[in-house]
C-alpha cells in the first residue's frame, strides 16, 4: 500500500484560526497518490462547484429538484439507523439544500444540523428545512466543532473538494466513541468502467473505486463497519440488482448501483493518524 496515502499530519487541536487569503477553488490539488489514487490517475485541478467560481445560481430549479432523487438510498439508510439503532442527533456534512434530509431524516429525528458552503445553506434555509444550518468551507473551515453528534452524513461531497483532508480532519471534531458516519461516493469502476483512470465529470476532482475509498477512509481515522451500494437516484434497488450481478460476473461494462456507501465509526485519532497503511 502506498505510503502516500497516510495523511500530511494528525487533527489539530480545535482553533479559530481564521483561513489565509487563498482560495481552495482556484489551489492546484494535491497528488492522487496522497489520497489512495493511482499516480496515473487524471484528476481535474478545479473544484467547480465551490462557491468562488461556481457561476450563477447553483441551487436552481433543476438542480433543487435533483437534489431529492440522488443519493436517496443513503438518506434512507440514515433513517433507518435513527430508528433501529435509537440515534438521537444527525450532522449532515455538505447538506446542500437539505432536501432528502427534511424528507427522510426528520421525521425520525428531532435534533438535525447541516452544514455547508454558503449557497448551500442558504438553498436550505430557503426551503424552511427544519434544523439548524451553518455556513462553513468544508475545505477551509474557520471554526471549531461546537459538539458532537450520534450519527453524521458525508454524502457525495468529498469527490467535490480539492483537498478532502480539511474536511475529514474537521469531521472527528464533531464525533464521540459511539458516533457513526455515512459516507457516499460514486464508485469509479460501476460508474465509468474497470479500467477507467480520470473523472471525466468536470464537477468531480476525483473518483475512487470502492477498495480505494476503503483505504482513504480508513487512512483518516474512519474504519468501516459495513457497505452498500445504491443506484445514484431513487430508482429501486430489487430491479436493478440483476444488471449489478451483470457487472460483478464481469459480464457488463457498468453497473447502475454506482453509489457505494460505507458505514464507519471514528477511530481515535492523535499520535495513531494514519498508522496501519503500510508502506
Amino acid at each position: 500500500m502506498n505510503s502516500l496515502l497516510t495523511p500530511p499530519h494528525a487533527p489539530p487541536a480545535r482553533s479559530t484560526r481564521p483561513p489565509d487569503d487563498r482560495s481552495p477553488s482556484l489551489s492546484a490539488p494535491p497528488p492522487p497518490e496522497r489520497f489512495g489514487l493511482p499516480a496515473a490517475y487524471r484528476q481535474q485541478t478545479a473544484a467547480f462547484t465551490h462557491d468562488d467560481i461556481s457561476p450563477g445560481e447553483y441551487w436552481n430549479a433543476d438542480r433543487l429538484a435533483a437534489s431529492g432523487k440522488y443519493q436517496y438510498h443513503v438518506y434512507r439508510w440514515a433513517a433507518e439507523l435513527v430508528r433501529e439503532r435509537g440515534l438521537a442527533s444527525v450532522l449532515d456534512a455538505g447538506c446542500g439544500p437539505a432536501t432528502k434530509l427534511s424528507r427522510l431524516v426528520a421525521p425520525v429525528c428531532g435534533d438535525i444540523e447541516g452544514i455547508d458552503q454558503i449557497s448551500g445553506v442558504e438553498a436550505a434555509r430557503k426551503l424552511n428545512a427544519p434544523g439548524k444550518f451553518t455556513p462553513i468551507d468544508l475545505e477551509r473551515p474557520a471554526v471549531a466543532p461546537w459538539r458532537t453528534f450520534d450519527l453524521i452524513i458525508c454524502s457525495d461531497v468529498v469527490e467535490h473538494l480539492l483537498d478532502p483532508d480539511p474536511m475529514m480532519r474537521f469531521l472527528h471534531g464533531f464525533c464521540n466513541a459511539r458516533t457513526l458516519l455515512l459516507f457516499s461516493t460514486p464508485d469509479r469502476a460501476r460508474l465509468h468502467g474497470r479500467d477507467c483512470l480520470a473523472s471525466t465529470k468536470p464537477e468531480h476532482v476525483r473518483e475512487w473505486t470502492y477498495p480505494e475509498f476503503r483505504r482513504f477512509l480508513s487512512s483518516r481515522g474512519f474504519p468501516m463497519l459495513q457497505r452498500r451500494f445504491f443506484p445514484a437516484d431513487d430508482s429501486p434497488t430489487r430491479t436493478l440488482r440483476r444488471l449489478d450481478l451483470a457487472w460483478r460476473l464481469r459480464l457488463r461494462a457498468t453497473s447502475p448501483h454506482r453509489c457505494q456507501t460505507l458505514l464507519c465509526h471514528a477511530a481515535e485519532v492523535g499520535e495513531s493518524w494514519g498508522e496501519g497503511m503500510g508502506a
